[in-house]
């Protein structure tokens, strides 16, 4: 039996939750950018906001929104610039989306 892979049978540029398969992950930083709402778009092809992050070991990107964007500056300082080479830790959990009170999400550890 093939295990499955949530990034496989619904592909996305973005780092998600699930690609997390329920695990921490370490990345490295490679860069960072402002959002281009005309480019970056969400599942439901709404634009999004905040910074996009790349990473050394992946190829996809992670879309960092205000909570976590406050969580990487608690451990890499504010500006984004000082944080490349750095390596920062991601954990799956669930937040509040809206009415949806366990939504999947991607937090960074701050300890």
């Amino acid at each position: 039996m093939t295990d499955f892979q949530f990034s496989k049978a619904y592909p996305s540029q973005y780092l998600r939750c699930p690609d997390l398969n329920g695990k921490e992950c370490t990345l490295t930083v490679k860069s960072w950018r402002y959002i281009n709402t005309k480019k970056d778009l969400g599942d439901d092809g709404r634009p999004m906001k905040g910074i996009v992050l790349a990473f050394n070991e992946t190829p996809k990107e992670y879309v960092s929104g205000v909570t976590v964007f406050r969580q990487i500056q608690q451990v890499l300082g504010f500006d984004p610039n000082t944080w490349i080479d750095k390596t920062i830790t991601f954990y799956p959990t669930t937040c509040r989306f809206g009415k949806d009170a366990n939504h999947p999400c991607i937090r960074v550890k701050t300890s």
